[in-house]
């Protein structure tokens, strides 16, 4: 291989290498923004400060229906009214539950109260029962 062909080909894998390191910075962004509790953040009442807070436990009582059982992996997904305890607005959410709890009792579309217990974004439901 001739000096003149070798530089070119080095330039193309160079300019190669630039171009996507150039192009995957702002994806990586784009990628890390994606569903979960980072959408959270954009709801009324859901601000940095209120779902940071994980200096103490809170303890807050909701209502809601159950949309998802996952007995295998002791979690629910409730579709809850507002919990002005922890200043979250209504919204379809899974949690994790305490072992004490027999989820083999419940099926979807129960409706429900529970007590949530935990700090910033982690809640683990305590306790389920029927709602009135």
């Amino acid at each position: 291989m001739n000096d003149a062909h070798y530089r070119t080909l080095r330039a193309s894998v160079l300019a190669s290498a630039l171009i996507s390191a150039t192009l995957a910075v702002p994806m990586s962004g784009a990628l890390a923004q994606g569903a979960g509790m980072s959408d959270m953040k954009k709801m009324p009442g859901m601000n940095d400060s209120k779902m940071s807070n994980t200096k103490k436990a809170t303890t807050a009582d909701a209502t809601g229906t159950i949309t998802a059982l996952n007995a295998a992996n002791h979690k629910i997904t409730f579709d809850h009214g507002p919990i002005p305890a922890i200043d979250w607005p209504a919204m379809k959410m899974e949690f994790a539950v305490v072992p004490s709890v027999d989820l083999a009792k419940l099926k979807t579309g129960d409706k429900v109260k529970f007590t949530l217990s935990g700090s910033g974004n982690t809640y683990t439901v305590q306790s389920i029962s029927p709602a009135p």
